[in-house]
């Protein structure tokens, strides 16, 4: 078999027994579960409060790190269950988020699920979680998003940039209110919201 070799003589195995992991950046990577339900139309979504910083006591989607063997998929089924308890569920890829100062803790790129939520499910906040409870979505295109969680209720505002195919550029749109959100989480439930009301979610 002929060793095929680089512009610099270099067979393969060498190439790799030389390769220096440290020569390019490397950002983090984490993920999202934005479990959902729908009821006449309405969306609610599943979100928890940040027991630990950043945005103590304020409201994420349960998530966190990818572990070093462990897929994105495992990862988000993982940490769902850790911090609410839900097993059982599917999800599948919403979006990606890349923007570079979304996470204030270092270069975090995040990979959002999403999934409906299976009927009578029982929630119950763990790890980190200090609480977890569903929020009603109402959603303007102007940019104007109000949460309902019962006796929790906030607005975010957001200055919405849309990409080529007019949907929303998360990494462009801008929080200008984030209300009692974390990170860039309002962002995604109007990426959500709207990926509804196109008929991309199974009620």
């Amino acid at each position: 078999m002929v060793l095929l070799k680089d512009k610099n003589g270099k067979t393969e195995a060498e190439f790799l027994r030389e390769y220096d992991v440290t020569e390019y950046f490397r950002p983090s990577v984490t993920v999202d579960a934005a479990l959902y339900r729908v009821k006449d139309g309405k969306l609610s979504v599943l979100m928890i409060q940040r027991g630990g910083h950043p945005y103590i006591g304020k409201y994420a989607f349960a998530g966190g790190f990818v572990e070093r063997d462990e897929s994105c998929e495992a990862a988000v089924l993982r940490e769902l269950r850790e911090e609410t308890g839900v097993t059982d569920v599917a999800l599948r890829q919403l979006v990606t988020v890349s923007t570079p100062d979304r996470d204030p803790r270092w270069r975090n790129i995040t990979v959002v699920f999403c999934g409906g939520a299976p009927s009578g499910v029982t929630i119950t906040a763990g790890d980190d979680a200090a609480a977890a409870r569903w929020f009603d979505v109402d959603y303007s295109e102007d940019g104007t998003l109000r949460m309902d969680g019962g006796d929790i209720k906030f607005t975010c505002k957001l200055t919405v940039a849309r990409d080529a195919f007019g949907r929303i550029d998360l990494n462009n749109t801008v929080i200008t209110e984030r209300g009692e959100t974390a990170f860039d989480h309002a962002k995604v439930v109007c990426y959500l919201a709207e990926a509804l009301k196109r008929g991309e979610l199974c009620e």
